[in-house]
């Protein structure tokens, strides 16, 4: 029961948090939607923040492995980032919630907890796509330097693709990461 209360709660605080937002969601609200007591959520998670904090770590874990294994360079960088882009959006794709959520804290103040909480994961997350570059930039010596721009760069393309696909309003398919990958290789004259 213990291990269900938890993930009930984990679920139940991301699915409002991705479609209210983590600071409009309140703990009441959480407690009433999951069917549990606050003393419970306090239980498992202190206060709204260490809810957060679990949604992050818990997800971002995943997320974040997915990144680092499309990242691993292979000296063809365009197949690195096509690998990267359908991954991410296939991750996109399954766990929609906590990518909306992400992208959202990505995107909120610094002043914010939202954004605090999500920082070390973005940290993460940019530094293995500019250890990608970095290592790029010994094949493509025009690159060097640029790794910080282009790693913020490429994922921002790819969150913005991603949500179209989450949205349907575009489909995932080759024809699709290859417009993704030619643009951000090649700019938007390509």
């Amino acid at each position: 029961m213990e291990s269900n209360n938890r993930e009930t709660i984990l679920q139940t605080a991301l699915d409002l948090f991705a479609t209210q937002g983590y600071e409009a969601t309140g703990i009441q609200e959480i407690v009433d939607t999951a069917g549990i007591s606050k003393p419970t959520l306090y239980h498992y998670f202190g206060h709204k923040r260490g809810l957060l904090d679990a949604i992050i770590g818990f997800y971002g874990k995943k997320m974040y492995l997915v990144i680092e294994k499309g990242a691993a360079y292979n000296h063809d960088l365009v197949m690195n980032l096509t690998v990267l882009a359908r991954e991410m959006i296939n991750f996109a794709l399954s766990q929609q919630a906590f990518f909306r959520l992400y992208s959202a804290l990505s995107a909120t103040g610094p002043q914010s907890q939202g954004y605090a909480a999500c920082l070390p994961l973005r940290d993460s997350v940019n530094a293995c796509l500019e250890e990608l570059f970095s290592l790029a930039s010994t094949d493509h010596g025009n690159m060097r330097g640029r790794e910080k721009a282009y790693a913020r760069t490429f994922m921002g393309v790819i969150q913005a693709w991603a949500l179209l696909v989450i949205n349907k309003e575009i489909e995932l398919n080759e024809e699709t990461l290859h417009r993704i990958v030619h643009q951000f290789m090649h700019g938007i004259y390509s």
